[in-house]
């Protein structure tokens, strides 16, 4: 069959982040090392994003291949690189300068210049002012022209006599200099692309500081796990997924197609007060770029700070103005006249500040950015990438959870008809299998372990506690006593007085040092001794 002949060589990307150290087990790992199909650290048994890797380019290539090929040309047409699809994950530094600080200058009637028979006004700021009270007198008459306003200032010491027969006011002291602006740069990983940098700056405001994804810190790692988690390639590419026969490889293919016709889409960011405008454009233009329509915060903007010329947005830094309450946004002529309330948490919208729409949605939703989150894991949805389904939004992992059954072991989505289910979880048939060794479990005796399946040997050899009589492990079908730290089998062989030997099951005891007693003169013989 032709499907079968295009059927390639199954690449997980072992060579992605061999070796790199784990940020939760330190140096208890020797290094990242990836299972075969179960998408985890064969040495640690953690994931791929709990490493220390840099997953920047694989992250781009893995959202360019989401959105290829879907209703978001204009998106996909700046994606493209070399023919093949990528992301750029829109990394902007930020740079805000302060409020320009200045130093108090004293104001001074004149300056006395040697050799002069007249003083002359300064140049600061009251020798242009045409409201000021007056100016120092010119020549030894000291005479002010008359008019709204004018006066005549009289300096301490006025009238001094000086070589050249003049008089002159006190001299004026140096003014200082204004401090160089000081400036804050922010670089995030990433930032909601298409609108200015003011609206951008105020989008990350609005979320939670441990959310915000600027280099370095913990949002940074947060937006790096979510897009591990929410996105996994194993759901988009049957080339990432383990051994899958030619009808689950179209079965998958068809399931692909249906989310990217029916449920992908990228939020964008509007003005509550323009929203109107773009659902107008979006009637006759439909989606385009990055969303649908006008791009936000067209219109007249208010003065945040200084406005960005068109030389100075560079690649990767913008400069934006001092910063200070968001300008009022441009009205829209055909915007709507109602309020909007926010459509999860139900609180209302404020006019001016940034909100987020989802085209799939419709134009009568919009989101504070801090609740475009996932119906299932209410986690914020990574780079604003969202399924629409019955009128909930969904991260890519619930959206494919919501539609089809998740393996427990390999973490893709079975295409089969034929699966087992247990504890509660769904498993292919080949991989409910042992966490520790991955032999297959069924029929076979388990343990679940940290919510792990495990066989009865590797149970016995690494899990296992062990009786703190005879000191052998207790099988996990044998009854125990357990104590405190302590446990021991219910026997009487083990579970029985360390003085006289008598058997304690049913009976009360008492625990002294690590030995069990039956008596108080049992204690007193064991502590004599």
């Amino acid at each position: 069959m032709e499907i079968e002949k295009e059927i390639k060589k199954i690449t997980l990307g072992h060579e992605i982040g061999a070796g790199a150290p784990c940020l939760k087990c330190k140096d208890k790992c020797e290094g990242f090392d990836l299972h075969f199909w179960r998408k985890i650290c064969r040495n640690c048994k953690c994931g791929l994003e709990d490493h220390d890797v840099q997953l920047e380019s694989e992250e781009d290539k893995k959202v360019g291949k989401l959105f290829e090929d879907t209703k978001y040309t204009g998106l996909i047409a700046k994606l493209k690189r070399d023919g093949l699809p990528s992301y750029r994950g829109n990394q902007v530094t930020i740079c805000i300068p302060s409020p320009t600080i200045s130093s108090a200058t004293p104001f001074s009637v004149g300056t006395f210049i040697p050799g002069s028979s007249q003083a002359y006004a300064p140049s600061g700021p009251s020798a242009h002012d045409p409201t000021a009270a007056g100016t120092a007198a010119q020549g030894a008459g000291g005479h002010v022209p008359s008019g709204p306003g004018a006066g005549h200032i009289t300096a301490p010491g006025a009238g001094a006599k000086f070589p050249g027969g003049g008089t002159a006011g006190v001299p004026t002291p140096t003014p200082v200099p204004a401090k160089t602006n000081v400036v804050k740069s922010i670089t995030y990983e990433w930032a909601p692309p298409g609108i200015n940098q003011s609206l951008a700056l105020r989008y990350m405001e609005l979320l939670p500081p441990e959310r915000r994804p600027i280099v370095g810190t913990a949002g940074a790692d947060y937006r790096k796990k979510q897009m591990a988690k929410q996105l996994p390639e194993h759901d988009q590419d049957p080339e990432r997924c383990h051994e899958l026969s030619p009808a689950e490889i179209k079965q998958m293919q068809q399931f692909v197609r249906k989310y990217k016709d029916e449920a992908l889409g990228i939020g964008d960011i509007t003005l509550p007060e323009e929203i109107g405008t773009q659902a107008g454009l979006a009637g006759d233009k439909g989606p385009q770029g990055l969303g649908v329509g006008a791009k936000p915060g067209a219109g007249t903007p208010g003065k945040p700070g200084a406005d960005l010329a068109p030389g100075d947005k560079g690649d990767a830094i913008a400069t934006m103005g001092r910063v200070g309450a968001p300008g009022a946004a441009g009205t829209s002529p055909s915007g709507p006249s109602g309020n909007y309330s926010c459509h999860q948490c139900q609180q209302p919208m404020k006019k001016g500040e940034p909100a987020v729409f989802a085209d799939r949605a419709g134009y009568d939703k919009l989101w504070h950015p801090g609740c475009f989150v996932c119906c299932t894991c209410t986690e914020l949805l990574v780079d604003m990438i969202y399924f629409w389904k019955k009128g909930q939004l969904y991260c890519g992992r619930h959206y494919g959870d919501s539609e089809k059954p998740r393996c427990g072991g390999c973490d893709e989505l079975i295409f089969s008809n034929e699966y087992t289910q247990a504890e509660g979880l769904n498993w292919h048939l080949k991989h409910f299998c042992c966490f520790d060794c991955d032999c297959v479990l069924a029929g076979e005796t388990y343990v679940m372990e940290k919510e792990k399946p495990v066989c009865k040997p590797c149970y016995m050899k690494n899990h296992a506690v062990c009786c703190s009589a005879c000191q052998n492990p207790v099988e996990p079908e044998a009854q125990r006593v357990s104590y405190g730290e302590h446990t021991w089998h219910a026997e009487p062989l083990c579970f029985q007085c360390s003085c006289c030997s008598k058997c304690l099951i049913g009976q009360r005891f008492m625990a002294v040092q690590g030995m069990l007693l039956c008596s108080m003169e049992c204690k007193k013989k064991i502590m004599a001794s």
